[in-house]
């Protein structure tokens, strides 16, 4: 018997495994996909470089624990911003731009964050100043962080929120990083958990492969999955965790990566600009985002959720290029690729984003079920959701619950 099972290896399940086994107990990594990583994910073979389809930014890195992890195990950190939000179109903005862009962005915060303070867990959209010159582009900078449009937009969650705006990049990928989290552990691909029975003293997880039994286990699975059912658990689990799977959503992000002719990239070194700043149906651009000749069109929200759906993300992404820089640059466009990671079997979305009122739900997934059942991810965090500093710390933290609560009963049972 194990000691402990977790379900799932992406950055949340490797980072428990490791911090189990690094406590002498014996676990396994079961795993739906047939890779790691899971929301992590770095992929060469379409264009030659490393391009990350799923997270991307080491969010702020100067406190990321992924960050010197990434150092230590040779992995290049780029210490660079990225430059976002300075360009929209093809022009830089001025400064006197930027200084009523910031003005509104603090009111909006302010009016958000009192909203929250005052114990209104309400949509974002709600409590938004009438008088914003720049409303459209707060709502797509929105969808693209939170995953979320401000209708869909929590207030204590967005207050909650903890960001100190660092932002790095990894030139290898960051799926890499936390792929190579792997190394060493005991870890099944192509292992999907389909039933978790606690009813006994024994935990007993099944999959495919049978059967394992172990004291207990770690569940990292998305709350999009685990709000359908997937996996079973026997006993049915306290209705605050089925509110909880259902209030803590993913919100959605879609990429689409351009490979263009040599030369053809627009701008010099690693650039970021918006397509337009009227709408909120638009598309972040970044050029070289971790320092390969590589364009990334980034869509979020129910725009990235209509685009997928339709299958109609690249074709955006072209339309948007062709507006801005003509004709002429589109045809320079050698390859494309896109994600999809709404219609992702193992995700149904990119990450944690609260459902108005039920941020307070967060609190609910990090407490384990006697001891024995556990969850771990980027929902589990009240700060630092939705990213993998969030994951790496809420599976540290889960893992040193179940070490104790192994240990509480060894004692038990010698008393």
């Amino acid at each position: 018997m194990l000691d402990a099972i977790v379900v799932g290896a992406g950055a949340a399940g490797l980072t428990t495994a490791r911090e189990l086994a690094r406590s002498g107990l014996s676990v396994r990594v079961l795993e739906a996909r047939d890779r790691v990583g899971g929301r992590a994910w770095t992929e060469r073979l379409t264009f030659g470089v490393p391009i990350d389809r799923g997270c991307a930014w080491l969010h702020s890195a100067e406190q990321n624990p992924w960050a010197p992890y990434a150092r230590a195990h040779g992995f290049t950190v780029l210490e660079r911003p990225p430059d976002w939000g300075q360009r929209i179109g093809r022009e830089r903005l001025s400064a006197a731009q930027r200084a009523r862009r910031d003005a509104d962005w603090d009111r909006a915060a302010e009016a958000i964050t009192a909203a929250a303070a005052a114990g209104r867990d309400v949509p974002v959209s709600t409590v938004l100043p009438d008088d914003l010159e720049f409303r459209p582009h707060f709502d797509a900078i929105m969808s693209w962080w939170m995953g979320v449009d401000t209708h869909e937009l929590s207030t204590v969650d967005f207050a909650a929120s903890d960001d100190s705006e660092t932002n790095w990049a990894v030139a290898e990928g960051l799926g890499a990083v936390v792929a190579s989290a792997a190394r060493g552990l005991d870890v099944a691909l192509a292992c999907p958990v389909s039933a978790i029975d606690w009813s006994g003293r024994r935990i007993r997880v099944t999959s495919p492969r049978g059967m394992l039994e172990c004291q207990a286990v770690v569940v990292t699975v998305p709350t999009t999955l685990l709000a359908r059912g997937e996996p079973r658990f026997t006993p049915a689990l306290p209705p605050e965790y089925e509110e909880a799977f259902a209030g803590l959503p993913l919100g959605l992000a879609n990429k689409v990566f351009l490979e263009v002719e040599d030369g053809a990239l627009p701008f010099e070194g690693t650039t970021n600009f918006i397509a337009s700043g009227t709408t909120v149906r638009t598309t972040s651009f970044s050029v070289r985002p971790a320092g390969h000749d590589v364009l990334l069109a980034y869509f979020g929200g129910g725009y990235a959720r209509e685009l997928e759906r339709d299958g109609a993300l690249v074709a955006a992404a072209r339309e948007e290029l062709a507006r801005l820089f003509g004709a002429d640059f589109e045809r320079r466009i050698r390859r494309t690729t896109a994600t999809a990671w709404a219609g992702d079997p193992w995700a149904r979305g990119s990450y944690s984003a609260a459902k108005p009122g039920f941020a307070r739900c967060r609190a609910t997934l990090g407490r384990p079920l006697a001891g024995r059942v556990f969850f771990a991810g980027d929902a589990c965090t009240t700060q630092t959701f939705g990213e993998i500093n969030g994951a790496w710390e809420s599976g540290v933290a889960a893992a040193r619950g179940v070490a104790a609560a192994l240990a509480e009963r060894v004692g038990s049972d010698a008393a």
